[in-house]
């Protein structure tokens, strides 16, 4: 879970909104990870505090984990620029994730993770993300979004 005192975004969509069930970010999924993202300027950022369950190895954060953790937060990236840029909410869903592990992601810290889109297209925007401990950056990644029509 993150702590901070900024709206988290998550918990911005209606009840009813299907999202709030999602594994990695979802505010109503109790067995989910529950992510918290805010908007910080252009950049979207989290504090996330992984779970004893959530070991690979003894001290090691599971690569899953991290994965699922990124892709959740790439994505709120991408909602809350589009908001900002456009004045009007939007939801995307991923079509490409690429995952760099620089080294292992100790357990027992917290997570700070950060992310910004780097380009917009049609429908579709690219992130580009980071989790660190401390001041060490342990992942990058890269996230491709789309843009889910509007109903």
């Amino acid at each position: 879970m993150c702590g901070t005192t900024h709206p988290f975004m998550q918990d911005q969509l209606p009840e009813k909104n299907g999202a709030r069930i999602c594994f990695g970010c979802g505010a109503d999924n109790a067995h989910g990870l529950r992510i918290k993202s805010w908007m910080e300027g252009n950049r979207c950022l989290c504090r996330f505090q992984p779970e004893s369950h959530h070991t690979a190895f003894p001290g090691i954060v599971n690569g899953g984990i991290i994965a699922t953790v990124l892709d959740c937060h790439g994505i709120w990236t991408a909602v809350g620029h589009y908001e900002m840029e456009h004045g009007k909410p939007a939801m995307f869903v991923t079509r490409k994730l690429t995952v760099e592990y620089l080294k292992p992601t100790p357990m027992g810290q917290e997570l700070f993770l950060e992310g910004r889109v780097t380009h917009e297209g049609k429908r579709s925007v690219t992130v580009e993300l980071e989790m660190r401990v401390d001041d060490e950056v342990t992942v990058r990644a890269e996230l491709v979004g789309v843009r889910l029509d509007e109903e």
